[in-house]
């Protein structure tokens, strides 16, 4: 009888473990396919609506290179211009993350993201850039409420790129309050 406790105990820790476990992929892969899944589809398509849909009304813009800060809707008529011209070259961009904090509505990622796009010769150039994007969650989709990037004068390059972690490894990123 003893005996059956234990298998039964350790079965139901080994449940929760992978339960838990599954909730929190889940809850991650969401943020990342609402935030930087739609992202980079927008920018692979020159889609403004889906760019437009992945940022909140009450958006703000912060851009470290340019020593600025913009209210989101004259950050998103910059792209809506940009892209409507016939001549936009589309550019790839992918990102990592370096840290991801969390609560029940807002999340908090800093990262790295990489873009490239090809130039008249046919060369394929790459440009790099740091991150902090605040993310609120509005009818269930994550949506970007604060971006600030920057190139860090220059020092963002293709090894700090390489240096963050991938999207999908979250255990590495995420800071789980103790």
């Amino acid at each position: 009888m003893l005996k059956t406790k234990y298998v039964i105990s350790y079965f139901t820790f080994l449940f929760l473990t992978f339960y838990s476990h599954g909730q929190e992929e889940l809850f991650h892969q969401k943020i990342n396919q609402d935030m930087y899944g739609n992202f980079s589809e927008a920018f692979k398509h020159l889609d403004y609506p889906l760019f437009a849909s992945i940022h909140s009304k009450e958006m703000i813009r912060i851009s470290g290179n340019g020593g600025e800060i913009k209210k989101g809707q004259d950050y998103l008529n910059g792209y809506q211009k940009r892209w409507s011209n016939p001549k936009t070259t589309i550019s790839l961009i992918s990102f990592k993350l370096l840290e991801r904090i969390t609560s029940d509505t807002l999340v908090s990622d800093r990262g790295i993201y990489r873009g490239s796009y090809t130039n008249d010769k046919n060369e394929t150039k790459f440009f790099y850039g740091k991150f902090h994007v605040l993310l609120r969650l509005e009818n269930n989709t994550w949506k970007i409420l604060v971006d600030y990037d920057s190139d860090e004068k220059g020092t963002i390059n293709k090894q700090s790129y390489d240096a963050a972690f991938s999207l999908s490894d979250y255990q590495k990123y995420w800071k789980i309050k103790d």
